[in-house]
């Protein structure tokens, strides 16, 4: 990854915000600049092309979840921790504006999209669903849940309900993102 002077911070801060605000398609180097009053050739020094922006945000997006789990894991967090983490965490990003997920900021026209873009999208999402898997895995063993789907197809079906949920939170309300992560937890036999 490129310096991580403040500027490149603010740059990916804003980036990140319009990717999951707007999605791949919905802005552009001039709408970062003029957010930071700076020249677009200032961005394009850091990330001469819009896909080596995006592509950075994706992998850094998934390095920081890799180690936001680790540090719930250490300090051993139990699945159902674990998967409320990243429940609270759509709430926040839901919160701040951000209605679409990380990797649902790039579905849409993803054939169309630079390689390293997909790629970087793809090894997320894979993070994403392995993690999950384990998660819904290890309760199941210990008894944290109560599920006789196959483990990899309702960790599947987590992140799907979820990534569409916060697409229709954006127009619906946060009441939406509410409901489906009760759906879930229901269908994963989790009663609090």
């Amino acid at each position: 990854m490129t310096d991580m002077n403040p500027t490149n911070q603010q740059i990916l801060h804003y980036a990140r915000h319009f990717l999951q605000c707007r999605g791949y398609n919905g802005f552009s180097y001039k709408d970062i600049s003029q957010k930071l009053g700076i020249k677009n050739a200032s961005i394009h020094h850091y990330y001469p092309k819009k896909e080596d922006l995006v592509a950075a945000l994706l992998e850094e997006g998934r390095k920081n979840f890799a180690t936001s789990i680790a540090q719930i894991v250490e300090s051993g967090g139990s699945a159902r921790e674990q998967l409320q983490y990243y429940f609270n965490r759509a709430l926040q990003e839901f919160d701040e504006g951000k209605c679409i997920c990380p990797p649902g900021s790039v579905i849409i026209g993803f054939e169309e999209l630079p390689e390293e873009v997909k790629n970087q999208n793809l090894l997320l999402l894979d993070h994403i669903l392995d993690w999950i898997t384990n998660v819904l895995r290890t309760g199941l063993e210990k008894g944290e849940f109560n599920f006789s789907d196959p483990v990899e197809a309702h960790a599947e079906e987590v992140v799907e309900t979820l990534m569409g949920a916060r697409l229709l939170s954006s127009i619906k309300g946060r009441k939406t993102l509410v409901r489906a992560i009760s759906s879930i937890k229901s269908g994963l036999g989790w009663k609090d």
